[in-house]
C-alpha cells in the first residue's frame, strides 16, 4: 500500500487541494477516508475539515461488516458512526457507503447530519456483510444512493431492484421501495451526492447524462415504457446508447469494442502491481 500513501493527512491534503484547483469543468474533486479501520481519527478530522471547508463531497466506508463495528467498539467505546460524527464528519455531501449494522442512534447521526447512504447490494450478497436497514434509513429521512463498490456486477439496474428484494428477504414485506423510488435513488440522488445536483434528471440546462433502453429485449418485451420495466426488468445489457453532456459515447454495437479495451486497462493495471 505504500506506492498510494502520501505520508499523512497534511501532505494528502496539499495533493487533494491541487488536484482540485486543476480539475476540468465536469469533473468533481471529492474526499474519502475508506474507514475507521484504515484511518486514524486525528487523519479523520484533517479530511472532513478539508472538505466541508472546501464544499467537496466526502465518502467513507461505514460498518459494512460487524466485526468493523466490535473493533472500533474495542478500540474507542463507541460504534463506527459515532467515531466519525466527534470526528465531524458528517454533513449534507457526506456519504456513508454501505450503512449495513447500524444502531438507531447511528442512524438517527446520519439523518440530523443530513448525510446520504450508498447502498451495495450486490456486494453485500457477494461478501456474505448483511442487509442493510433500508426501511429504518427511510424512515429517519436518510436520502440513499446505490453503489457497485467491489464489482461482483457492474448492473445499476440489478443494484435499484435489490434494495427492495433485499428488504423484502429481510422483512417478509413487499413495496417498501416504488421503482420511482429506486429510480430516483439510481439517478438523481446519486448524482447530486458526488456534486452534480442538475444531473439525473430530463429538463433544460441539466446536463445531458442520458442512457437509451432496449424495450424489446427478451428481459424487456411486453413492460413498455415505465419506470417499474427499468427498474425490476431491465439490465446493463439492454442499454443500447450512452450519452454524456450530449455527446454519444457508447452504442450497443461498440460494446464488444469498449469491453476490450476495459479489459486491457485492467490488465495493465495488474502487470503493474
Amino acid at each position: 500500500q505504500q506506492r498510494f500513501s502520501d505520508g499523512d493527512a497534511d501532505a494528502w491534503q496539499t495533493r487533494a487541494a491541487a488536484l482540485s484547483a486543476q480539475a476540468a469543468r465536469d469533473v468533481v474533486v471529492g474526499a474519502a477516508a475508506h474507514s475507521v479501520r484504515a484511518v486514524p481519527v486525528a487523519a479523520l478530522r484533517v479530511v472532513a475539515g478539508w472538505a466541508q471547508s472546501t464544499g467537496v463531497p466526502l465518502h467513507v466506508h461505514l460498518s459494512e461488516q460487524v466485526l468493523e463495528n466490535d473493533e472500533c467498539r474495542a478500540a474507542y467505546g463507541c460504534t463506527p458512526t459515532e467515531l466519525l460524527d466527534a470526528a465531524g464528519y458528517w454533513g449534507e455531501l457526506t456519504t456513508a457507503v454501505h450503512a449495513t449494522h447500524l444502531t438507531p442512534h447511528d442512524i438517527d447521526l446520519l439523518a440530523q447530519g443530513g448525510a446520504t447512504a450508498c447502498l451495495c447490494p450486490t456486494t453485500e450478497r457477494d461478501l456474505g456483510d448483511g442487509i442493510g436497514p433500508t426501511r429504518q434509513l427511510e424512515q429517519a429521512g436518510v436520502a440513499m444512493t446505490l453503489g457497485s463498490d467491489s464489482h461482483a456486477v457492474i448492473d445499476p439496474y440489478e443494484e435499484m431492484r435489490a434494495l427492495e428484494l433485499d428488504e423484502r428477504l429481510a422483512s417478509s414485506t413487499r413495496g417498501t421501495w416504488s421503482a420511482a423510488a429506486l429510480f430516483q435513488a439510481g439517478t438523481a440522488t446519486g448524482h447530486a451526492s458526488l456534486g452534480f445536483p442538475d444531473a439525473g434528471q430530463i429538463r433544460v440546462g441539466a446536463r445531458a447524462d442520458l442512457v437509451t433502453l432496449d424495450l424489446t429485449s427478451m428481459r424487456t418485451a411486453g413492460g413498455g415504457p415505465t419506470l417499474e420495466t427499468a427498474v425490476f426488468c431491465a439490465g446493463s445489457a439492454d442499454v443500447v446508447q450512452v450519452v454524456c453532456e450530449g455527446r454519444v459515447i457508447a452504442t450497443r454495437g461498440g460494446q464488444a469494442e469498449v469491453g476490450r479495451e476495459l479489459a486491457a486497462a485492467i490488465d495493465a493495471v495488474w502487470q503493474r502491481a
